[in-house]
């Protein structure tokens, strides 16, 4: 692994400063000439006019493999994870089979190191099967040499209470977490989106906004009451919003992440019925996109994640109801999170790197991730031109899959590099085709 040298950038917009990059580490910052590097081959980097972060971090990605591999891999998932930004994704466990046991999560992991593109932490199931009636092996996999920490059996809520106080109750003892699918499925049987007036005008079953608020208000009362850690995955009303203000403000340990899409779409987006705009919480009202943004910026909602739900075109090229939920995300999130926090002019870098990098990195317990550059921590950078707008083509996006809503869109910022572990994933916007086993 040959040294870099990082030349003048904007230090998480703080200031510029070089950034000399050895052995996977942060090695030195400050002025550090080309000249006094004579003789060690390092390779310069100009980051003139460029932004650089903390590697960013994603709570919430859906990499398919094992069995759906026809919408993605893990490999082509972290490629798309490098070109946006991303050191480290965490991946969700509704997977063929289900990530319930030891071994598949260690299959996951195993995967992700083979194809060197990002870190890639399993995320076990809550129930086995997903099927919400009995605890999977959660110890087993918290032992496994994917070493879980992270709970979820997104896609399904776990409605049922006792089952979530006993989920509670076991991760607290080795500091580990639940992350919950917030949906009352007795309130959303038939659903199709939003429940208000373009539900009502389309003539689409609504979802209300409750079946996210109730699982909420309930599970913030078991967190508080077993003392465990809950994270409430991809929230999406205001309602939500103040639920996990007040239970901040008693000192409940509750996270929570937003997803790019509910920053910036809204149900009106149904009106195409272009299911490419169906997604599990459904797009909601512009005031519920108006509330998370500014939660987002306050800091009540801890992360943005990107919800990646990759589809394979027979899943989503179909009529409304019988279309998979989920959208793509890795590649465009900075860019949407850059917009909801105030646009490329006027956003605060410090905050974007909060939100998008070491927040999630503390709530995964990523100890290499979410640093910024300074002397001795893991080079885990993107590099991002802020003055550089991009168009999002489908046909160019790293996923395997193309159900992006933001086909045509021009988009701010674009990622440069991307540095794990001092290794280019992505220089000049591109990927870097060479892996590490």
């Amino acid at each position: 692994m040959s040294d870099i040298l990082i030349k003048g950038a904007d230090l998480v917009g703080k200031g510029r400063s070089d950034v000399l990059i050895s052995g996977g580490r942060v090695a030195e910052t400050g002025s550090i000439t080309a000249a006094s590097l004579k003789g060690t081959g390092a390779e310069v980097v100009d980051a003139d006019g460029l932004v650089l972060l903390p590697g960013l971090v994603d709570l919430h990605t859906h990499l398919r493999e094992p069995g759906r591999e026809d919408a993605e891999t893990v490999r082509s998932g972290t490629r798309a994870a490098a070109k946006g930004g991303y050191t480290a994704v965490c991946a969700m466990a509704n997977s063929y089979p289900v990530a319930d046991t030891a071994g598949v999560v260690e299959q996951v992991a195993a995967l992700g190191r083979a194809a060197g593109y990002a870190d890639v932490q399993p995320i076990g199931a809550v129930s086995v099967g997903l099927g919400g009636e009995r605890l999977a092996e959660i110890g087993a996999m918290a032992h496994s040499a994917a070493a879980v920490s992270m709970f979820s059996d997104d896609g399904h809520c776990v409605s049922d209470a006792r089952l979530m106080r006993r989920a509670l109750e076991y991760v607290k003892t080795f500091d580990g977490l639940i992350a919950q699918h917030a949906e009352e499925p007795r309130l959303t049987e038939g659903a199709q989106m939003n429940e208000g007036t373009v539900s009502a005008e389309l003539g689409l079953p609504g979802w209300p906004s409750v079946a996210e608020e109730s699982i909420i208000a309930r599970d913030v009362l078991l967190a508080e009451y077993t003392g465990a850690r809950i994270h409430f995955c991809h929230i999406s009303t205001r309602r939500s919003v103040d639920i996990i203000r007040e239970a901040k403000a008693r000192g409940v340990a509750v996270t929570a992440e937003v997803c790019p899409h509910h920053l910036l779409l809204t149900d009106e987006a149904a009106r195409s019925y272009d299911p490419v705009f169906k997604v599990n919480p459904p797009l909601r009202r512009e005031a519920d996109v108006l509330a998370l943004r500014a939660a987002l910026a306050e800091g009540v909602v801890d992360a943005v994640a990107t919800d990646h739900a990759p589809h394979a075109p027979q899943d989503k090229d179909c009529e409304w109801a019988a279309a998979r939920p989920g959208m793509l995300g890795l590649e465009t999130a900075l860019s949407i999170s850059v917009l909801a926090l105030g646009g490329p002019e006027d956003v605060d870098w410090d905050v974007v790197a909060e939100r998008t990098s070491r927040t999630p990195a503390r709530i995964a317990r990523l100890e290499g991730h979410g640093h910024d550059p300074i002397a001795g921590a893991p080079a885990n950078f993107t590099l991002v031109d802020p003055a550089r707008s991009w168009t999002v083509v489908p046909a160019e996006l790293a996923s395997l899959s193309r159900n992006t809503p933001y086909a045509g869109m021009e988009l701010p910022v674009t990622i440069q590099a991307t540095f794990l572990r001092g290794r280019a994933t992505v220089l000049e916007g591109k990927l870097v085709e060479e892996t590490t086993v």
